[in-house]
Order: structure tokens, then C-alpha cells, then sequence
């Protein structure tokens, strides 16, 4: 069998209910609804290219008595008889980089307004989409990365039948046919392996080299592949891969849970966290503009109520978790249109949430200080704003910012608290200010205020002097601190005699010449961080006079 046969005989047909009876039409037909009055030869000549045809409509619609017809029942014609203008399709909103293809090969991008005839091919990048509305109101949103070419756009019979052809080579389709159910109507999206012939519903069909996914949200739809038909009813998917019958319908995976999604958004990226989803593989997420819409949140199970809040596509993102981030978008309010996709592919019922993003002036990015500050009055620092003319700096023991202790403004870029802080916890935080307005907050910041140890008391310890040596009793550190001992000949520490730690207090020092001393300790933590010196002076007195003195003694007792 060659390819084209091959793919001739894959043809999937997608018809509303009653299946059974579409099946057995012949062929592409309109149905015309007789009318008192009526005869075939008048019909013929409203309606027919060639209006003396009229015997071959009454041959095949199996008539006996063209005179005697009855109101009410169909005539059946095919498409093929019937007088034909062409239908142009309008574009009705761009958004991103959509390229349009004409006939003549000409190339140019896509513009809102624009009509298209047969032979037109779209093609759309990321992020970017297009709807086109058809003569029967029908709408088509070319999704993101697809690409479609208009086959037919036509109405017959004076507007009586509107014939609508797609070729989706490759990406999705989001569809609403015919949604004022006029009779006669009919719209088709041929994809490389699969047709998908539609009649007041609304679907989605994605086109892939070798597979064909189909998703009703509106209606019933029957799927048709290699001589099997299934019918795949509102709130089922079905795909059918090149050469295999359809998959049986499965239901489709229910519309995220967004009630927990924040209303309103001011940092970006835009990130977006949703809950896990039983049997959900990926995630899609769209975004577009909100115009008159209340913000809040809620499930879109109607493909017709989420249709109506979603405007035109602005950002696209896939996940394979069910978390969604998306880069960048100008300050405004927005809806997020978000979906599952299960292990076949199949993608769910839409979700939507309206929330507003106000990211800018964008808040600045805090530097300093760290976790921890051992200064009363520690320097908050951040970095700067392009465009910004100042910054508001607030400085709070709790983290809600309730007892505020510093709320003000500056053109710097740092700020220290006029005041020493005590001991404890703070929070703190800063906003851009640009053309008056004032942007988010930055994320709070906690830092504690743990002081430095104070300086030891040296004047309570005496010194003692014993054969050159010095010896000096401190009392005890605190738990967790140590001295640290520094003898010098000067009290700048620049000429040092003897340095030592001491866990406990206890001093000794040897031997010393008898001179003036500056003795300076400091309490040392256990990660090196010290705080400040005491100092105090020591008069060595000179071994000589003390061994003198030693000597007279038994001369004093005589």
C-alpha cells in the first residue's frame, strides 16, 4: 500500500451526535429543510450551479412525485451541485509572531483585521497565537509552535451552508464550531494522519507526524481510524495513532485546583504552584490579558465560560511538575488558563484564575547585613533601581510588620537606624519609588542583634609579682568565652612582650624585667569574634630590691 493510500485510509471523522445517521450520508452534503410551498425545481433554482439538475437531487433523494414534498422533511445535496462564494476568514486578534503565507507565496506577518481565502497558511511561534472567526461564527485559536493552511472557506447555497476546511500540519487547535447550531454547517481540521469533521461542538485537536489527539469539551464526537469508530462524548479524549484503530475514550483529568493561586502577584518571574493531580503527568499553562473581569478563582470545566474570561494568548509554559513560571509581563491584570495532560497525551479540563501583577517599580534587591549583626546601629544596604528616585525602608520587630520601628525614605542606597537597636530579632524591608509611585516591597529580611561581649573588668584582680614572673586571677568568662591576654611595652600593643589565652581567668606571665607595663584582655567567642580591649597599667618593681630587702630581713630581727 503507498503513503497516500496509507493516509487515505486513516481518515478520522469527528461528527456530532446522531452518529449512526451521519454515517450514512454519502458524501460532503447540505441538508435543506422544505418549506411549505417548496418544489424541487424552485429549490433547484435557488440553490443548484446548475439549477435544471433538479432531476438528480430527486433521483437522489429517492423521490417518487417531485410535486408532492413535504414540508418539514431534508433535502439532500451535495456540496458539489450547489452554487459556492468564497467565505473569508477574519482574523480577529494576533498577539506574538504569527507569519501569513499567501498563495501567490508571498510573506508577510499576521495582522488583526485581516481576511484570509483559501490558501492562506499560518504559522505561529512560541508565544504566540491567532483567532479567526468563519462565517458561521465559528472560532479557531491557532495555538503556540502550529502551523495551518486555509484548504476551504466557502458558503453554499446563498449563504445556506458555510464549508469550512483546515490543515493543521503541525501543533493545536482550540475550535468552537458553529455555535449558534445553524443547519448545515460544517468544519473540518485534516491533520497528517486524521480528519476531524465537526458540527456545533467544541474540541481541541492536536497534530503530531503520526498521531492525532482529539479532546471534546462541548457536544459529541465520533473518531474513525482504519474502519473503527468510537464516540467520544464531552469530557473524553481519544488519539489515534498512524495506522491503529482509535484508543478507546478515556475521561479527561479534571480542571486544576487553583483556590489557593494568589490574586494579586509583585515579583517576578511569575511563578505559580499548584497541587499534585492523581494520574496527571505535565502541566500547560497560558496566560492573556484581563479587561473586565473580578478577580477571584475558580473551575472552568465550560470550555464556553473559560472561552469567555480568556482573551488573546500572551505567554505559554510546559511543565513536567505542577509548577509554572513564566518570565515576563508588563504590570496589569491577567488570567491564567492552566491544564493536565495524562500518560496518553490527552490534556484536561481548563482551570482559570484572574490576578493582577504590580512588579514595578521592582524592588530592590537587599545586600546587608546578614543573619546575624554584632553593631547597635547595623547598616541596611541594598542594591539600586534603575529609574528609581528613592526608597522606602521599613525596620519591624515582627515579621508582619506591625511594631514598626523605622518607616522612612531616601535617595541612598543604605540607611542605619537612627537609633541603637536592643538586643533581639528585626525584620526589615525596602521598596523603589519612581515618578512618585511606590513599587512591592522586597522579600522581609531578618537579621538578629547579638552585642559583642563587653570589655572585662581588670581593675578587680591585683597583680603579684614573685621572681620575675606575673601572675594575675580574672574572674571566670562566660560560658562560651575565653580571654584573650596581651602584655606590651606600649599602649598601642606594638611592642608585645608576652600573649596568651586563658579558659579560666588565670594569668601567668614570665619572666619581666622591671619596667611599665599595659596589660590588655578581651573576651574571645568560640568563632574568633572578640570584643573590645580593657586595658590597664602594670609597674614591674625591680627584682634587685625586693632580693635586697630579703637579705636584711634576719639583719631587722638581731
Amino acid at each position: 500500500m503507498t503513503v497516500r493510500a496509507w493516509l487515505c485510509s486513516l481518515a478520522i471523522f469527528l461528527l456530532v451526535a446522531p452518529v449512526a445517521a451521519e454515517s450514512a450520508d454519502p458524501g460532503p452534503e447540505w441538508r435543506y429543510t422544505l418549506r411549505p410551498g417548496d418544489t424541487l425545481i424552485g429549490v433547484s433554482a435557488r440553490y443548484l450551479a446548475r439549477p435544471a439538475d433538479w432531476p438528480r437531487v430527486q433521483r437522489h433523494n429517492r423521490i417518487a412525485n417531485p410535486y408532492r414534498l413535504v414540508p418539514g422533511s431534508a433535502l439532500r445535496i451535495p456540496l458539489a451541485w450547489l452554487r459556492h462564494a468564497p467565505a473569508p476568514a477574519a482574523v480577529v486578534a494576533v498577539t506574538g509572531q504569527v507569519r501569513l503565507r499567501l498563495p501567490d507565496n508571498t510573506e508577510r506577518a499576521l495582522q488583526a483585521g485581516d481576511r484570509l481565502a483559501a490558501g492562506a497558511s499560518l504559522s505561529s511561534a512560541a508565544n504566540s497565537s491567532a483567532t479567526l472567526r468563519f462565517a458561521d461564527d465559528s472560532v479557531v485559536v491557532l495555538q503556540p509552535g502550529a502551523h495551518m493552511t486555509l484548504d476551504t472557506v466557502s458558503v453554499y447555497a446563498g449563504g445556506g451552508m458555510v464549508d469550512t476546511r483546515l490543515r493543521l500540519q503541525q501543533g493545536r487547535l482550540d475550535v468552537g464550531a458553529n455555535p449558534r447550531r445553524k443547519p448545515g454547517g460544517r468544519l473540518q481540521v485534516i491533520t497528517p494522519s486524521a480528519v476531524a469533521a465537526v458540527r456545533g461542538t467544541r474540541f481541541r485537536v492536536a497534530a503530531e507526524p503520526r498521531v492525532t489527539r482529539e479532546e471534546t469539551l462541548e457536544g459529541e464526537v465520533g473518531l474513525t481510524a482504519v474502519g473503527q469508530r468510537v464516540a467520544v462524548m464531552a469530557g473524553q479524549g481519544s488519539l489515534a495513532e498512524a495506522g491503529k484503530p482509535p484508543h478507546p475514550p478515556v475521561a479527561l483529568l479534571p480542571a486544576p485546583d487553583v483556590s489557593a493561586l494568589p490574586l494579586r502577584v509583585e515579583t517576578l518571574p511569575l511563578r505559580f504552584t499548584l497541587p499534585a493531580m492523581a494520574g496527571a503527568v505535565s502541566w500547560l499553562g497560558q496566560i492573556a490579558s484581563r479587561a473586565d473581569h473580578t478577580p477571584g478563582t475558580g473551575e472552568a470545566g465550560d470550555f464556553a465560560a473559560a472561552d469567555a474570561q480568556f482573551g488573546p494568548l500572551l505567554l505559554e509554559q510546559a511543565s513536567a511538575a505542577p509548577r509554572l513560571s513564566f518570565a515576563d509581563l508588563p504590570d496589569g491584570r491577567y488570567v491564567l488558563r492552566v491544564r493536565a495532560a495524562d500518560t496518553l497525551g490527552l490534556q484536561g479540563r481548563d482551570a482559570v484564575h484572574a490576578f493582577e501583577l504590580d512588579a514595578r517599580p521592582f524592588a530592590p534587591l537587599p545586600s546587608a547585613p546578614g543573619a546575624r549583626v554584632r553593631s547597635a546601629q547595623p547598616l541596611l544596604q541594598w542594591s539600586a533601581v534603575v529609574g528609581a528616585s528613592g526608597y522606602r525602608v521599613e525596620l519591624a520587630r515582627d515579621a508582619a510588620f506591625g511594631e514598626m520601628l523605622l518607616a522612612g525614605r531616601t535617595t541612598e542606597t543604605r540607611l542605619t537606624p537612627p537609633g541603637e537597636l536592643a538586643p533581639g530579632a528585626y525584620h526589615w524591608r525596602v521598596a523603589s519609588i519612581e515618578a512618585g509611585e511606590q513599587g512591592p516591597f522586597s522579600l522581609p529580611q531578618r537579621f538578629i542583634y547579638d552585642p559583642l561581649p563587653g570589655a572585662p573588668e581588670l581593675g578587680q584582680a591585683a597583680p603579684a609579682f614573685a621572681q620575675g614572673s606575673l601572675k594575675l586571677a580574672l574572674p571566670r568568662p562566660p560560658a562560651g568565652l575565653r580571654y584573650e591576654l596581651v602584655l606590651a611595652r606600649d599602649a598601642e600593643r606594638t611592642q608585645i612582650v608576652w600573649q596568651g589565652d586563658s579558659a579560666d581567668g588565670q594569668l601567668q606571665a614570665s619572666p619581666l624585667d622591671p619596667a611599665t607595663y599595659y596589660l590588655a584582655a578581651r573576651l574571645v567567642e568560640a568563632d574568633g569574634t572578640a570584643g573590645p580591649y580593657a586595658t590597664r597599667v602594670i609597674e614591674a618593681p625591680s627584682r634587685f630590691r625586693w632580693e635586697a630587702l630579703l637579705l636584711l630581713l634576719p639583719l631587722l630581727a638581731m
